[in-house]
């Protein structure tokens, strides 16, 4: 079944496709004069004209399996009806959710609204909701992260906004994947810090990597967060609004000295040219050129730095309970996955093969 109906992007219809089209109907769509593909959300539209939509309408009715379900495209774009209510931040704001936080559920709930539109957020059904949720499995192929913040943004609006009971919403899916962090070496780390030249820049990373900071934590430090005499830095309003302590390395003390010295920040410990606060893609960025130019080949982030603390950390045998508590992990399963990485006990070990003497067979090359 093929449903046309007012999309979000101003101007556009939006052609949903509901099964699949077969080889003909889905080239007629393709070639159709003035449509686009949004990959982002796995769409085609069409400008907003009455008599373009009755041209596609036109083309499709040719094919036997279509069926062709069409809003009303004479009618005004109501641009309004995907718009998250201000009430929505404001009440995650209240509640103290993080800027992270508010930021991509914002985003995830005016998804929602881009799907069930024309209708309003006055209208959302539990129903509308199982159905996007399959839309984002079947359609989408999104990741169980990504579903699992996807209902839990539209959750909060009925739950924290509109006052709703609260509801579990389920539907079956292929098992999750269970991937292993990406860490780095020390050899690695050595090098990437090497390939780091700006001294404002090499300071941020290597207190990163030796604390086990999130990027929002370090971009969200204050000089009266880091205690020198003791050796710690606090953490405060972590993920989940919590408070922490976590390690300084003492290398990195006259490094902070020579660093204040130099960009006397006001606010935050690491701040934008003009005071703001210092760009987490910019630090990613800074990341990517060092490992490239230290033939890093792996994907690194600032969260790989994360990785590379908590792993050299166990490697060095240090207790899993006191990882878990530096990085501010709630669950000791979520710490317990750097067993899964670590090379610890491996220098005693040796591959089967190590133990054969191979000959080498006369007609090989």
């Amino acid at each position: 079944m093929i449903m046309l109906r007012k999309a979000v992007h101003r101007g556009q219809l939006c052609l949903f496709i509901e099964g699949k089209l077969k080889h003909d109907s889905l080239f007629a769509i393709r070639n159709f004069k003035g449509r686009k593909y949004s990959s982002t959300h796995a769409r085609w539209y069409i400008p907003y004209e009455v008599e373009v939509a009755d041209k596609l309408k036109a083309v499709l009715q040719r094919f036997d399996e279509v069926q062709c379900v069409w809003a009303d495209a004479d009618k005004p774009l109501d641009t309004t009806c995907w718009l998250v209510p201000e009430v929505y931040t404001e009440t995650l704001r209240r509640l103290r959710y993080s800027d992270t936080t508010v930021k991509n559920y914002t985003i995830q709930f005016q998804k929602f609204l881009e799907f069930i539109a024309p209708l309003t957020v006055g209208e959302i059904t539990q129903e509308m909701v199982i159905r996007y949720l399959q839309h984002l499995v079947d359609d989408r192929g999104v990741s169980v992260s990504t579903q699992n913040q996807a209902v839990n943004a539209v959750k909060f609006y009925l739950e924290h906004v509109e006052k709703n009971e609260r509801r579990v919403y389920f539907i079956d899916r292929p098992r999750k994947e269970y991937k292993l962090p990406t860490v780095l070496s020390v050899e690695e780390i050595e090098a990437l810090l090497f390939h780091v030249t700006n001294r404002k820049h090499r300071f941020l990373l290597s207190l990163i990597y030796s604390s086990g900071l999130r990027i929002s934590e370090v971009l969200n430090l204050r000089q009266q967060d880091i205690d020198i005499d003791r050796k710690v830095i606090v953490v405060r309003g972590g993920k989940g609004a919590k408070d922490r302590v976590t390690l300084l390395s003492a290398m990195l003390v006259n490094p902070l000295a020579e660093y204040l010295r130099q960009y006397a920040p006001k606010t935050l410990l690491f701040e934008g040219q003009h005071g703001e606060l210092y760009s987490a893609s910019s630090v990613n960025k800074i990341i990517k050129r060092a490992a490239a130019g230290a033939g890093i080949s792996k994907n690194v982030s600032a969260h790989t730095l994360r990785h590379s603390f908590a792993t050299h950390l166990l490697e060095r045998g240090t207790d899993l309970r006191y990882i878990q508590s530096l990085l501010g992990h709630e669950s000791s399963r979520t710490t317990e996955r750097y067993t899964h990485v670590t090379k610890k006990g491996f220098e005693q070990l040796l591959s089967p093969l190590d133990y054969l003497v191979l000959r080498k067979h006369p007609e090989s090359q």
